[in-house]
């Protein structure tokens, strides 16, 4: 088995994840792929070779997650996020109906089980559109009607995902009835607007820390409440990185402060991030992907996940965008825009895994599902484009 052994085996551990994550993200770089392609690919060669996460490197991971919320999250401001609330929301919750519709769909057609499809599609719920933004802003669209929609639901998108996270766990841990769902939301919202409106008021006094002599007083509080908050929401049965982006979305109200803390944060965003997706890729049993039994079935699983990973947002945004009154060709670049997956994905599909509510065929063709929409969707967008131009 590829990991060091003693006391001190967590310093090796955290040299070769971290090495290989650097290494295979100039390697994806280069041949234009998203870096966090490279890290889970990484992940996946030190899970063939026997390497095994140690609990030390995996807090290190933890945190790495937590910070890149937090980061994200200091992108945005909760006024921002209020004022486009209705349609961004409205296309938002039609691809959250189609993700949850969609995993119970290859649940059933796969014949996996109810916290499988639970599982399923909460991990289809969230979308990162950094490639669809990227695009439309080469084709000069991206402040379009269908542009601005496509960004203000992913904002929406993501909250929902992440409150949706937090609803999973507590579903895969005990009962599965509607007053768990019911009650897990609510909990999960309830916390999220607290902290993203109350920390709004908390910049100001936040930033008199500066005025006193303690050596880099605010970047200290924000990583305490950080932390704080991180390990309440885990008390509470949350995810960890829920209150962490309600965190960086409260503090953005000051922009002056955002700037400052993200400034001294990106550093580490950029060391420990990587981290974790090393780790979601050493999460797939290579062993069992070759194995006759995933040889048999796999290959299924992966062509239903891949169908239905795609119908979930394209059928959901689209139908949604339709009835709100954008037209068929905006309608369909929000759909396809709204396609990609990435960060929040991994993390609902990594805790997942570790609940044992999916199976290592089905995270493994998560990850080949991440792959092939970040590869696709923009030679699609373009496509669209042409079409109606025509």
């Amino acid at each position: 088995m590829l990991s060091a052994s003693g006391e001190s085996a967590w310093m090796l551990d955290l040299v070769i994840m971290l090495s290989l994550a650097k290494l295979s993200e100039v390697l994806a770089v280069k041949a234009g792929l998203p870096r966090v392609l490279g890290y889970i690919l990484a992940g996946i060669a030190l899970s063939a070779a026997g390497f095994r996460v140690g609990s030390v490197s995996y807090a290190f991971a933890t945190l790495g997650i937590i910070l890149m919320l937090f980061y994200v999250g200091l992108g945005e401001t909760a006024s921002e996020f209020l004022r486009g609330l209705r349609t961004a929301g409205l296309i938002a919750v039609g691809g959250v109906l189609g993700a949850i519709a969609s995993g119970f769909a290859v649940s059933y057609i796969a014949g996996l089980g109810v916290k499988e499809a639970i599982a399923l599609g909460v991990s289809y719920s969230a979308t990162s559109v950094s490639l669809t933004v990227k695009t439309l802003e080469e084709l000069g669209r991206l402040g379009s009607r269908e542009g601005r929609a496509i960004i203000g639901a992913a904002v929406v998108d993501d909250v929902i995902g992440l409150a949706l996270v937090g609803t999973m766990v507590g579903v895969i841990k005990g009962a599965v009835d509607i007053a768990t769902i019911t009650s897990s939301t609510v909990i999960a919202f309830t916390f999220w607007f607290a902290v993203a409106i109350s920390f709004e008021y908390v910049s100001k006094p936040l930033l008199r820390l500066a005025s006193l002599d303690i050596e880099e007083g605010v970047l200290a509080a924000t990583f305490i409440i950080l932390l704080l908050l991180s390990y309440i929401a885990s008390f509470v049965k949350l995810s960890a990185i829920l209150l962490a982006y309600a965190l960086g979305l409260g503090l953005s109200s000051h922009r002056y402060l955002s700037r400052r803390i993200s400034s001294k944060v990106y550093p580490l965003v950029a060391i420990l991030t990587p981290l974790f997706f090393v780790y979601a890729g050493t999460l797939v049993n290579i062993q069992r992907v070759f194995s006759m039994e995933f040889l048999a079935k796999g290959y299924t699983i992966i062509a239903l996940v891949l169908f239905f990973g795609f119908v979930s947002k394209v059928a959901g945004c689209y139908s949604m965008a339709r009835v709100i009154g954008f037209n068929n060709l905006e309608s369909l670049v929000i759909g396809f825009g709204m396609v990609p997956r990435a960060e929040v994905m991994l993390v609902t599909a990594a805790i997942a895994l570790e609940l044992g509510a999916l199976s290592n065929t089905t995270y493994t063709s998560l990850l080949v599902f991440l792959v092939v929409s970040s590869v696709v969707t923009p030679p699609i967008i373009k496509a669209i484009y042409s079409k109606f131009r025509a």
